[in-house]
C-alpha cells in the first residue's frame, strides 16, 4: 500500500501555486487519517482486552514468490496452536499480497495491509458473527465520539449499525446478483465487483453465509448441519465500501488438513509437528480476520 503522503514527494516546478495548495490538501489528509486511525487502534486494543482477549504477535514468515499464501497458512498454523492455551486470541497483522500494477484501480487490493485477526476456541461461526457485531458497534460508536470534530470536517456523516446485522446467504446472493446484472459462477468465490455491487444497495453491513464447499480457499470446516456447504461468513460495509471481515471455523481433522496441504502443494515434512499437534491435542476454533484500512475507509468515508 503507497501510503497517503507519498504523493507529497511528486517533483513539480518551484512556484506552482498548485502543488502548494495540493500539498497542504495531502497533508492534512494524512494527518486526519493517521489520527483516526490511531483512535481506532487504540480503542481497538482497549474494547478487546475488556473482553478478555489476549494479544499475541504475528509470526515472522519468509517471503517467497507466494508470500500471501505462505503467511496465511502460517497465521492460521500458529493461531491453532496457541489457541490450545488462551480461550479468546487476537493480533493485529500484516498482509503482504503480491499484486501486479493493474489491480489498483480496485480499492480493496492492497500491495501490504493490515488484519485485526480474532480467533475463539470452541466456538462456532455464528457465536463469531455475533462477538464481531457487537464489537464493531461498539467500536463505531466510541471512535465517532472521540473523532467527532474531524468527521464533522471531512463532511461525514454515517449512522453506527445496530445488532444484529442482516444476513443472506450464497445462494440468495447469487440469485440476487443475477438480478443485479452481475452474475457469476455458481460455486466460485464471490467477485469482488458483486460485493462493491451489493454493497451499494444495503443500509447496514450484511454477512455472507453457507458458502458452498469449494468457494473459499482456506482450512475451513464444512458445516455439520448443511453438508457440501461452509461454517463460513463474509461481511460487507454499506455505502459501496465492499468487504469488511471474512472467517469460519477450522478444520481440525488432521487427514483433511493433509489433503489440503497437499493440494496447496506443500512439503507434508515441513508440517509434521503442526499435523502431530492438531492429532493429539487439537481444538476446535473460529476466526474472522478485519480489515484495518477497510475500517477506516468506512469511518472517513
Amino acid at each position: 500500500m503507497i501510503p497517503i503522503g507519498v504523493c507529497e514527494m511528486v517533483v513539480v516546478e518551484k512556484g506552482n501555486n498548485e502543488y502548494s495548495v495540493h500539498k497542504e490538501s495531502v497533508s492534512k489528509t494524512t494527518k486526519t487519517a493517521l489520527t483516526v486511525q490511531h483512535v481506532l487502534l487504540h480503542q481497538i486494543r482497549r474494547i478487546l482486552d475488556d473482553e478478555e482477549f489476549i494479544e499475541i504477535l504475528a509470526p515472522v514468515s519468509t517471503l517467497t514468490n507466494d508470500s500471501y499464501k505462505k503467511s496465511l497458512s502460517d497465521m492460521i498454523i500458529y493461531k491453532q496452536t496457541l489457541i490450545r492455551s488462551v480461550e479468546k486470541i487476537y493480533t493485529i497483522s500484516p498482509s503482504i499480497k503480491e499484486e501486479s500494477q493493474s489491480y489498483s484501480h480496485i480499492s480493496r487490493h492492497l500491495y501490504e495491509s493490515y488484519q485485526l485477526e480474532l480467533e475463539m476456541r470452541e466456538k462456532s461461526i455464528h457465536e463469531v458473527i455475533e462477538t464481531t457485531e457487537l464489537f464493531l458497534e461498539r467500536l463505531m460508536e466510541i471512535v465517532g465520539l472521540i473523532c467527532s470534530n474531524i468527521l464533522e470536517e471531512c463532511d461525514r456523516v454515517f449512522s453506527i449499525p445496530s445488532t444484529p446485522f442482516p444476513r443472506i446467504t450464497y445462494s440468495e446472493l447469487y440469485k440476487l446478483a443475477s438480478s443485479l446484472g452481475s452474475s457469476f459462477n455458481f460455486g466460485e468465490a464471490i467477485p469482488s465487483y458483486v460485493k462493491e455491487e451489493i454493497s451499494k444497495k444495503v443500509r447496514k453491513p450484511l454477512w455472507i453465509i453457507n458458502h458452498p464447499t469449494g468457494s473459499r480457499k482456506g482450512l475451513y470446516r464444512e458445516d455439520l448441519n448443511q453438508p457440501g456447504y461452509l461454517a463460513t461468513a463474509e461481511l460487507i460495509y454499506p455505502e459501496g465500501f465492499g468487504e469488511a471481515a471474512s472467517g469460519g471455523e477450522r478444520v481440525n481433522d488432521v487427514n483433511k488438513i493433509t489433503d489440503y496441504l497437499k493440494s496447496s502443494g506443500e512439503d507434508i515434512s515441513e508440517f509434521q509437528l503442526y499435523l502431530d499437534m492438531m492429532e493429539t491435542d487439537g481444538r476446535n476454533s473460529a476466526g474472522i480476520a478485519i480489515g484495518i484500512e477497510p475500517l477506516l475507509r468506512y469511518i472517513l468515508g
